[in-house]
């Protein structure tokens, strides 16, 4: 009886927990076993987020007492279960592979949509996520310090430009060639987990903040990722512009606006005359925008880029999460893409306006990085994509209390934000 009472009292935190930290968890698996069959044809990364999306189900279907998405987040993750079902029609057109994880991106939406979290249970599940990125960050490094896990693999062109143009002070020491490659993926990537951590920290300031920061401070320091310090540097001057407590606060917020462009906008100046300059970007951007034009509405697909021949079929994609979603799928996947996350974009707005802008900064920081590299693939549930959503729906979730009542107290345990 007790058993099921507890059961019955689960919180939405508990099933998005899981999610968050089993698609971390199926990312690490797909670094350790890189698409090698493990069951029936399937790798190991789908087999572990299959497994944490059943155990997310079981734990769903224990909450109670929770009302369905209304308003500006009912839109969002219907908007969202739109785009995906454009890009699985654009998939099936252009003949592009996708696994099976893909089914289970609208059943999540869903599972949101019929049982959302409040503002604090989306902040555990964002809390959850962090932990388990830092968890996946520590523990790659240590294996690849004690010789049990070898550094993802880099060719000795890429290593020789990095160390050539790039700051990387300890890399040397620690027996690191060029940029740290990390668990998930490319050095790029792996960046971006660190720059997420610090503005998690900052923006949801507990005795945790303090490991993000340093674990986050560090991946940047050995991956050196550009656009990752400048999204972290994103975020943080967006919590200052929203600030309402403190000594910032006192400042006019249209003088922290502008003030916070400005900066940001010498920061990216800086790191554009840096000696590594666009790495190539200024070559391949164009050819990615080529291969649009020749099919502008529905894109060539990842099989048209396979073939395009040149510098566009060398590189795979377009380092551009904006300029690459055009030439593979075209306007038709571009505006439902983003038309979706223009709406959590909104949300987002309003919610820092209303005094927590905590998701607007971890929302902005992801899309600086998605400048010069694509993070996601719009299929499939993702490691970036699943923050996206959890950060969106924490800030939907605080305008519906928000509506409900006047004033939602945030109390530093629980929910502080350092707006």
């Amino acid at each position: 009886m007790l058993l099921t009472e507890r059961f019955a009292s689960l919180r939405a935190s508990s099933y998005l927990s899981v999610l968050a930290v089993g698609i971390v968890l199926s990312q690490f698996a797909n670094y350790l076993r890189f698409e090698e069959p493990i069951y029936r044809g399937q790798s190991l990364n789908i087999l572990v987020f299959f497994a944490a999306f059943a155990a997310a189900f079981v734990v769903w279907l224990g909450v109670r007492g929770y009302k369905r998405a209304t308003g500006w987040l009912s839109a969002f993750l219907i908007l969202m279960i739109v785009a995906w079902i454009a890009h699985l029609f654009l998939y099936r057109l252009h003949g592009d592979a996708y696994n099976y994880t893909a089914l289970l991106y609208v059943p999540i939406l869903i599972m949101i949509g019929l049982k959302p979290p409040t503002a604090r249970e989306g902040l555990t599940a964002i809390y959850a996520f962090a932990w388990a990125v830092t968890a996946v960050l520590v523990i790659t490094r240590i294996l690849e310090m004690l010789g049990l896990l070898a550094i993802k693999t880099q060719s000795a062109y890429v290593i020789a430009f990095d160390e050539e143009r790039y700051f990387l002070p300890l890399n040397d020491i620690l027996g690191i060639e060029g940029r740290w490659p990390g668990p998930f993926g490319h050095n790029g990537d792996t960046a971006m987990m660190g720059a997420f951590l610090i503005v998690i920290a900052v923006a949801y300031w507990t005795r945790s903040s303090w490991v993000f920061l340093t674990v986050g401070a560090f991946t940047l320091l050995i991956t050196s990722g550009r656009a990752s310090i400048g999204a972290a540097a994103t975020g943080i001057v967006v919590l200052l512009m929203f600030a309402q407590k403190g000594w910032i606060a006192k400042i006019p917020r249209s003088v922290r606006i502008v003030g916070g462009i400005a900066a940001l906008i010498v920061g990216a100046l800086f790191m554009y005359m840096q000696q590594a300059g666009v790495t190539g970007r200024n070559a391949f951007w164009p050819a990615f925008l080529e291969l649009w034009q020749s099919a502008p509405v529905v894109g060539i697909g990842s099989s048209g880029i396979a073939v395009s021949g040149g510098i566009a079929q060398e590189f795979g994609h377009a380092h551009s999460l904006y300029i690459d979603e055009l030439a593979r799928y075209g306007l038709v996947g571009f505006i439902t893409q983003f038309g979706a996350i223009a709406v959590g974009v909104l949300i987002a707005i309003i919610a820092a306006k209303r005094g927590l802008a905590g998701p607007l900064a971890i929302l902005l920081a992801y899309l600086v990085t998605g400048i010069t590299e694509p993070r996601n693939q719009w299929i499939s549930p993702t490691v970036t994509g699943m923050l996206l959503i959890l950060v969106v729906v924490t800030a939907g979730a605080y305008l519906t209390s928000d509506s409900r009542r006047k004033k939602v107290e945030l109390t530093p345990n629980h929910l502080m934000d350092n707006s």
